[in-house]
């Protein structure tokens, strides 16, 4: 039960602190651990949710986005509104950015959680959208260990 809190707190921060890499912990817990891969996935999933939230909020406004403006810059500024011109003239945009975000990562998905904050995109709507990518993402992760040879990982 501990692999699973820990998943959870791990994943949680590292949606906060992006140099912590969720994707490495869940493929070593799941290389090290007797914890099911799948229950590895959700608890990563929704801990990472969970800390993303925190950019959603800063989309919505709630928390400030003076400091997180003022570093924007760059091509990632260009996509980005790119990206939001198009959710705006799609009504399921905002929910299809997302999930492609929450499984694949591109675009960044700290800044689609921003901008789906921004777009007004329901709290509800991001939280189940992301949810589903990131567990896909995940699942796909922590599944690699059991394809691979046992000896490979030297366990």
């Amino acid at each position: 039960m501990w692999e699973l809190a820990a998943a959870f707190g791990y994943c949680a921060l590292s949606a906060v602190v992006m140099v912590l890499p969720a994707e490495l912990y869940l493929l070593g817990a799941a290389a090290l651990t007797e914890t099911g891969g799948i229950w590895l996935a959700l608890a990563g999933a929704v801990g990472q949710v969970a800390g993303k939230m925190l950019s959603y909020l800063v989309g919505r406004g709630v928390l400030s986005t003076k400091r997180l403006r003022s570093r924007a810059k760059g091509r990632w500024v260009d996509r980005m509104t790119r990206v939001e011109q198009w959710c705006t003239a799609h009504e399921w945009g905002p929910a299809a950015v997302t999930f492609v975000s929450a499984f694949a990562g591109l675009p960044p998905y700290a800044l689609v959680a921003v901008l789906a904050g921004s777009l007004r995109m329901p709290w509800w709507l991001f939280a189940g959208v992301s949810l589903v990518g990131r567990f896909l993402r995940f699942w796909a992760v922590v599944s690699i260990p059991h394809l691979l040879p046992g000896s490979l990982f030297g366990i």
